[in-house]
């Protein structure tokens, strides 16, 4: 885990337009742990990730996560927009939850 997280510490430091896409952060995680990367089939690509010898999409967005939220100044631009927001989903998951239990 902490190699992870200094990985997407690096990405996120070097790329900023990494911080508001966990696809794009995952994409270049995915990118650099292959070897040949320009020699690889779709096939070999697919089995590396479902046998596990790639890191989780959960894993890497996870990682980002908990670094944005200790680290300020790798958020991006998009960050404020979506905690802004926070308040007012949980609400509306309150309610909706009231709603189905009756």
């Amino acid at each position: 885990m902490k190699n992870m997280l200094d990985k997407v510490v690096n990405l996120l430091t070097e790329h900023p337009s990494l911080r508001d896409s966990d696809k794009r952060l995952a994409a270049n995680i995915w990118y650099n742990n292959i070897k040949n990367v320009d020699e690889i089939d779709a096939i070999t690509l697919l089995s590396q990730f479902a046998e596990g010898r790639l890191p989780s999409y959960e894993s890497i967005s996870r990682c980002r996560r908990k670094i944005q939220e200790e680290k300020p100044e790798l958020r991006g631009k998009k960050w404020a927009k979506r905690h802004s927001k926070q308040k007012i989903i949980k609400e509306q998951i309150k309610e909706i939850g009231a709603i189905l239990n009756g």
